[in-house]
């Protein structure tokens, strides 16, 4: 019975079977509203976002911070995906960062309903010498339909290098515990690259693979850059194109922030044929002086 939803979520979790579109929101895939609006996020020091993508960029910046928000995914006129929940990160009280999230997650897959479920995430991250930084999440992933249960747990690792102020760049491998559900968290790896002095703008490339079923792979494509004002305002676009699904897919995004307070929006749509949108939301609270 187990095996029953995995099928069923088969189709629409590796769109190059079925050729019906990009990836929804997913634990193969997912992000917050900063890493989404950036399109190209491996080579950044995100906030919270770093649980999902790349664990070992928890480290490489002093914060305690807590993230509320979610994702909405829409294809044609239909709802067809939504995660909702937080996460909270602490780098500025130990040497080891340390991350948590959990997130909701329901109506999975394309044309799929019924099918719900949480995934907790619980990351690790540590400094080796001033620019190199290595960490890992640990990953347990519960979903239910009306006929089968998906319990798994896996674990993803990644290291992060930065270079003075103009240069950053990290690889991730995700899902290394085999979980034998490919299609909802296939083993990947991730590698990007930042350029730019990150208090006024930034350029970002990347290249993702997730390995699926029967010796199929899907290989993303991205770059990005964003822009900053006053230390309180934030501008971001990407392209990313889906070699899997031979999609592209365009965002725009924007952040806030200011006494310990912030937020953050992301739109992602895709170029011409049916329409993949996905809207993001965040709202965030940094304890004051870190």
């Amino acid at each position: 019975m187990r095996r029953l939803l995995a099928l069923i979520l088969a189709s629409a979790a590796l769109p190059a079977l079925g050729g019906e579109g990009p990836l929804p929101p997913t634990p193969t895939n997912y992000v917050y509203a900063r890493s989404m609006g950036l399109a190209a996020y491996h080579g950044v020091s995100g906030d919270n976002d770093a649980i999902f993508y790349n664990p070992r960029a928890l480290a490489a910046q002093k914060v305690f911070l807590t993230n509320l928000g979610g994702m909405i995914y829409r294809v044609g006129a239909d709802t067809d995906s939504t995660i909702f929940g937080g996460s909270v990160v602490d780098s500025s009280s130990t040497t080891v960062a340390a991350g948590f999230s959990y997130n909701y997650m329901s109506t999975l897959g394309y044309r799929t309903k019924g099918a719900f479920g949480g995934m907790m995430n619980l990351a690790l991250a540590f400094p080796v010498g001033d620019n190199l930084f290595l960490g890992a999440t640990g990953t347990y992933l519960n979903l239910y339909s009306d006929t089968s249960t998906v319990s798994a747990i896996t674990t993803t690792v990644g290291a992060f290098l930065r270079f003075g102020k103009l240069f950053s760049g990290g690889f991730t491998g995700y899902n290394l515990i085999d979980t034998s559900h490919p299609d909802l968290l296939p083993i990947g790896m991730g590698a990007g690259v930042a350029i730019g002095p990150g208090d006024t703008f930034r350029v970002t490339g990347d290249w993702v693979r997730n390995f699926g079923a029967e010796g199929i792979h899907e290989d993303r494509w991205a770059a990005g850059a964003e822009v900053f004002f006053f230390d309180m305002v934030s501008l971001r676009g990407g392209w990313m194109f889906n070699a899997g699904a031979d999609v592209q897919l365009w965002s725009l995004g924007a952040g806030f922030a200011y006494g310990g307070f912030g937020a953050e929006f992301a739109y992602r749509q895709s170029f011409g044929g049916s329409t993949f949108r996905t809207l993001a939301a965040m709202i965030k609270f940094a304890v004051p002086g870190t």
